[in-house]
């Protein structure tokens, strides 16, 4: 363990990272303005040696929107090679500040598929907190087949009792072991044995385990294809009722596929049980992701995302519990025009939309948005 350690303190560092602005508005909706501007930047530095790695990340967050509101997240990850086979990595991830939790801000996936996060009307902010200690395992016990394993304790959601009230506090720990088989020089089989339980600050809890089976292709050189799928058994507690054990379905389908040169294409949709962050209760929801891009090397670029989900199962049936058949859409469009060859202005829209809002909330948003990003050079 010695050598390897003085190995990496003797190599060499390399740095790079990338800056954002922009600037968008939309209508005022119940109370709600999506107008904001904001500057995000993504700070990493690693030290790399023959037996292992050092990576060190900070991405800071500022918005301003309602007076000024910060987030800053950063982790630290170690890395290291035992023997010509096995690889050790442990991981600490954090994050702290406030939030931007509309769901056109482009700076986090909506937190929820089926309702709005519960915070009064004008406010669009929350002071979260996040923090994730994870340790990995990978080894190669021959040529086509890989064992991999992690262990990880996790923590988000509100860092005051004001933020609660919107997303409760959970903690709890993660736990997945699998097995890998490349049965072609094309196609891997993969089995995987996973598990978590979250408590959260209101009091409920939930746990789920899941094995499932999946199927990776290379398609042609421009198409991958994959496909897992597998039960699942989840135990939901709630202060004041039984405890409850249920059987889930998991499953995944993924298309990623290059049309010509300059097309870029995406498509998957997938099915599991999650605890939803806002409520604390466990929901089998059903999601659909669609990309596609216009990206010649060099000149102006089109991309277009869609991404949504449903709801297939009830919540634990409080006023602001989950319904089957919620829905939740958001949609982007926008065009990158390269100015240098490390800036570049961008602009577009962004909208979403959810089928059943809570009272004070808007179902619909949309913002229109203008920006520059800057990729800062590699420094060796």
């Amino acid at each position: 363990m010695v050598l390897p350690l003085l190995a990496l303190l003797g190599a060499g560092l390399v740095a790079d990272g990338s800056l954002r602005l922009e600037a968008r508005g939309g209508t005022t909706v119940a109370g709600q303005d999506p107008s904001a501007g904001s500057f995000s930047a993504d700070l990493r530095s690693a030290l790399l040696g023959p037996d292992g790695a050092l990576r060190l990340n900070v991405a800071p967050t500022a918005v301003y929107s309602q007076g000024s509101q910060v987030f800053v997240r950063g982790g630290i990850e170690g890395e290291l090679r035992l023997g010509q086979t096995s690889l050790l990595r442990v991981r600490q991830r954090g994050g702290y500040g406030a939030v931007d939790l509309s769901p056109v801000s482009g700076a986090l996936p909506a937190p929820s598929a089926d309702a709005a996060p519960r915070l009064p009307p004008g406010s669009g902010f929350a002071l979260l907190q996040e923090s994730s200690t994870a340790a990995e395992f990978e080894s190669a016990l021959s040529q086509r087949l890989r064992i991999s394993g992690s262990a990880a304790w996790s923590v988000s959601g509100g860092a005051d009792a004001a933020a609660r009230a919107a997303m409760p506090l959970s903690r709890g720990p993660q736990a997945r072991t699998a097995l890998e088989w490349a049965a072609t020089r094309l196609d891997l089989l993969r089995a995987q044995l996973a598990a978590l339980e979250t408590r959260y600050s209101n009091g409920r809890s939930a746990a789920v385990a899941s094995l499932t089976g999946e199927w990776r292709s290379t398609l042609s050189r421009s198409a991958e294809f994959s496909l897992s799928g597998g039960p699942a058994v989840g135990r939901i507690s709630d202060e004041g009722q039984p405890v409850r054990t249920l059987p889930y379905a998991v499953g995944a389908a993924d298309l990623r596929a290059a049309v010509g040169r300059d097309m870029q294409t995406s498509f998957g949709v997938s099915v599991e049980p999650l605890g939803d962050p806002l409520t604390g209760e466990l929901v089998e929801r059903a999601s659909a992701h669609v990309s596609a891009g216009w990206e010649p090397t060099g000149r102006p670029s089109v991309t277009l995302r869609l991404s949504g989900s449903l709801a297939l199962t009830d919540g634990n049936g409080g006023a602001d519990s989950a319904e089957r058949g919620d829905r939740f859409l958001q949609a982007e469009l926008s065009a990158r025009v390269p100015v240098s060859r490390r800036t570049a202005l961008f602009l577009g829209a962004r909208g979403a939309t959810l089928s059943r809002p809570l009272p004070g909330q808007p179902a619909r948003q949309w913002v229109a948005f203008v920006g520059y990003s800057v990729e800062l050079p590699q420094l060796r």
